[in-house]
């Protein structure tokens, strides 16, 4: 009989793992919580709209009704219950939807304590490998995705921490006008941008047509199938035959007999129960679900470190108003320039404002170029302030905002057809007291509620503030009328991080006292339990953490098969 695997989550690091199982002759069954689209059981993949309307339906996330999170900014502070973070629940993870960016992250985000120094008041460590030791599983989850980007990045002092040459597989499709402007600013300012990797085909490859500049990528379906992330690698995994995809299960225990991980036991629709063997279990349901899950599940936990060193990224959002011009940043693939220059600790007055705030480094991170609203975002504006001033007219008579002169508004756009914004991914640092543990509340399955306890260090306020100054000026540069940049907290109007890079909570490292997975993945004090996610980043890097999520899943599962 051959071995056989319980997968819990179907995102980009489960897609991976269940391939590579597959591939070397084990029986696979994956519990996904959230719903599957395809009309074909044994074929994942699927084409969804680009409609907008998605995002305010919960179509692939959980109803935070029934699903709800708990939040706090600190331990003596009330919980928050509701939307909390939420990424998507559907067989493909979050890759449904995303925006498909694959950069790499640099030497110095595997060897950080190494090569930059310890950082009091954190838990900053060196990854268990370097940059070298994954750099052949990043080319392999490039081949696996298909991912267009130049033959080689730019060069240049604040990109030496920066990987060079890669050899994507197909060269950068046409680029955004909105991009290509907003990358002029940088270049003015002396920074280097160049075309954004991403795993969308720039002609057929694969079987799969080229991208189509539909103009909807970040959140929304790709009508072709250009850009499918996880689900083109779960596709060839269930070619196998080995592999079979549960939807609409949800795992809320592992059950474990000494050193060994026996079942998993989950809840399915109208709260049927049931449990699956398992040689081999694989968590991979995203950072605070896995997290939640060896919480419930009772995991090993000798030193209290599951859950713990939960990071978001330090995103900061910086905008420019272009009365002069339309600019169109919905035509084309979303934000097809970036800029790193801002990930380098030694930019130009970066260990300066580091300095005076008494801090050894601060560190911005991979700023996303040319992106806009949507025109239901553009309206809800449009709409708050017509009726603001509709309600402080003396007369009283507020008028709908609707009809002829709504219409012309829109149609002007002196929002979004004239918006290009810039959004920084920078680095979270991981702090002990970053957390996410059980909370009192219970989902509708009766089953205890993920609760996130977090805030800012002050690493990330001093980076916010100086890369925020960068920011409005490159924007200046590029020939906005009006620019600014804050944090994406303060956008929100809300502490509760909205980014959907989740990371820690299962980190590897050597030391149990330290970590909680071992330096493969595999929880320590445990023979046969992987975690294949976020959850096992020991720091979030300065760039999108998918393609990184993916290659260390690939490495981490190539071990436990060929040592």
């Amino acid at each position: 009989m051959a071995d056989r695997a319980v997968v819990v989550g179907s995102g980009a690091g489960a897609s991976v793992v269940c391939l590579e199982l597959a591939r070397a002759g084990w029986d696979v069954v994956v519990l996904e919580r959230g719903p599957a689209y395809s009309r074909h059981p044994d074929k994942p993949s699927h084409r969804f709209s680009n409609d907008e309307l998605k995002a305010n339906r919960y179509f692939e996330m959980p109803d935070p009704l029934t699903e709800p999170r708990a939040f706090r900014a600190s331990p003596s502070d009330k919980d928050t219950v509701g939307e909390v973070n939420q990424l998507a629940a559907v067989v493909g993870g979050g890759t449904v939807h995303w925006d498909a960016k694959v950069p790499r992250f640099w030497n110095i985000d595997f060897k950080k304590k190494s090569l930059l120094g310890a950082y009091p008041g954190t838990d900053v460590c060196d990854w268990p490998f370097s940059y070298d030791d994954i750099a052949p599983f990043y080319k392999r989850v490039e081949h696996l995705l298909g991912v267009q980007g130049p033959a080689t990045l730019p060069s240049a002092p604040t990109l030496k921490h920066a990987p060079g040459k890669r050899g994507y597989d197909m060269p950068p499709g046409p680029q955004q006008f909105s991009s290509m402007t907003i990358a002029s600013g940088c270049t003015a300012v002396g920074m280097h941008p160049y075309a954004f990797p991403m795993a969308a085909n720039s002609r057929e490859h694969d079987g799969r047509p080229a991208c189509n500049d539909c103009g909807q990528c970040s959140g929304y379906g790709c009508p072709n199938n250009a850009r499918i992330g996880a689900l083109a690698v779960l596709d060839e995994a269930c070619e196998t035959g080995r592999v079979k995809i549960r939807p609409q299960t949800f795992a809320h225990r592992v059950r474990l007999d000494g050193r060994k991980a026996k079942r998993v036991e989950w809840i399915g629709l109208g709260g049927r129960r049931g449990s699956d063997r398992a040689d081999l279990v694989v968590l991979a349901a995203s950072a605070i679900e896995t997290s939640r899950l060896a919480l419930l599940s009772d995991l090993p936990d000798p030193h209290d470190r599951i859950g713990r060193d939960m990071m978001f990224h330090n995103f900061v959002d910086g905008f420019g108003i272009f009365l002069d011009r339309r600019m169109h940043a919905y035509r084309g693939r979303s934000t097809t320039q970036c800029c790193e220059d801002l990930a380098d600790p030694d930019y130009p007055g970066m260990r300066e404002a580091a300095q005076a705030a008494g801090l050894p480094y601060v560190r911005g991170g991979i700023m996303e170029l040319g992106g806009s609203q949507d025109p239901i975002a553009e309206a809800n504006i449009y709409r708050f302030l017509l009726e603001t001033i509709h309600s402080a007219d003396q007369t009283g008579q507020a008028t709908p905002p609707f009809g002829t002169r709504f219409k012309a508004l829109m149609r002007s756009s002196p929002l979004r057809d004239r918006l290009a914004g810039v959004s920084m991914v920078g680095e979270d640092l991981p702090y002990a007291t970053n957390r996410v543990d059980l909370a009192g509340v219970k989902d509708y399955r009766g089953v205890p509620v993920a609760r996130l306890t977090y805030s800012p260090g002050q690493h990330e306020q001093v980076a916010v503030a100086f890369c925020a100054s960068q920011i409005t000026a490159l924007m200046k540069a590029a020939g906005a009328t009006v620019s600014a940049a804050v944090p994406e907290s303060l956008g929100n109007m809300t502490a509760i991080p909205h980014g959907a890079h989740i990371m820690g909570g299962m980190r590897m490292g050597a030391d149990p006292k330290t970590s909680v997975t071992g330096k493969h993945g595999m929880v320590h004090h445990l023979d046969n339990v992987l975690v294949a996610d976020g959850s096992v980043f020991p720091t979030s890097g300065a760039q999108n953490p998918t393609l990184t999520i993916m290659a260390t899943a690939l490495r981490n599962v190539t071990a436990l098969l060929h040592g």
